[in-house]
């Protein structure tokens, strides 16, 4: 009987040293942040662009497309691809001055992307000053950005 005891005492520290290891490698954990100051080189400019009435005669309008063929010679001209001129949204407004036979109006919303805000500045001295409703800056960009997450 003591050797059955014995037996079985052997056998069950062997199982529990077995399951028992210790991984002995060290371990070190390090989670960390960096700031880099960057010069943004891409911006993102709206101008919104709308048809107006010619000295308030509503036989004279000025057409949106008037306006659109301006900008895109504008920005031919200060050497900015077409593909960088986008449209965010459309518009159309009467004027209620009118009651019998108010005027359709219709204006666009573009996003441009520029690197150079002298660039801009030609480009909007090129369309027809009445036709601008608006421009803002939308955001910034740096395209080397992917590059600066990877070091």
């Amino acid at each position: 009987m003591k050797k059955l005891f014995a037996l079985a005492f052997v056998a069950l520290f062997s199982l529990s040293a077995m399951a028992q290891q210790v991984d002995l490698r060290k371990k070190i954990s390090v989670s960390g942040s960096a700031e880099t100051e960057v010069t943004p080189d891409i911006i993102y400019i709206s101008i919104s662009l709308k048809e107006y009435l010619k000295d308030n005669n509503s036989k004279k309008k000025v057409e949106i497309t008037t306006l659109e063929t301006q900008l895109y010679n504008a920005i031919q001209a200060a050497g900015i691809s077409k593909e960088n001129l986008t449209i965010n949204n459309l518009s159309g407004y009467t004027i209620a001055e009118k009651k019998k036979n108010p005027d359709f109006l219709v204006s666009k919303q573009y996003r441009l992307k520029v690197s150079d805000l002298n660039k801009f500045n030609e480009i909007i001295g090129d369309v027809d000053p009445k036709g601008i409703a608006y421009t803002n800056i939308d955001s910034y960009d740096y395209s080397k950005i992917e590059a600066l997450k990877k070091n």
